[in-house]
């Protein structure tokens, strides 16, 4: 749930890694400081490679549901703590969610 990542990224921001999987303009528009844009994850789970395998994803879309379908093909390659942002974006937003926006030079 949104509301729950924002309490545990205030107390701990280093504790997950946040992959969002929105395309480069959805992402540039809006997203969760210290997340990592990685569209290609959706047909391609195969080329997502954890900087720390120990630490818990939060793969984040727009609404959740092409987080849900990244998190299975990452669960089926063997990361076990893989969580999806519930209602992503659109929820992270609604519950007053930190976003910050990439600035084109």
């Amino acid at each position: 749930m949104p509301w729950h990542l924002k309490g545990a990224l205030q107390k701990s921001p280093e504790e997950f890694t946040l992959v969002d999987v929105r395309t480069a303009l959805e992402y540039e528009f809006f997203h969760i400081p210290g997340s990592k844009n990685q569209p290609n994850l959706l047909l391609h789970p195969e080329l997502f490679r954890a900087q720390d395998p120990r630490k818990p994803l939060v793969i984040i879309c727009m609404t959740g549901h092409r987080s849900s379908v990244v998190a299975y093909g990452l669960k089926r390659r063997g990361f076990t703590k893989v969580h999806t942002l519930t209602f992503g974006m659109l929820g992270w937003l609604l519950s007053g969610g930190e976003t910050m926006r990439e600035e084109k030079e």
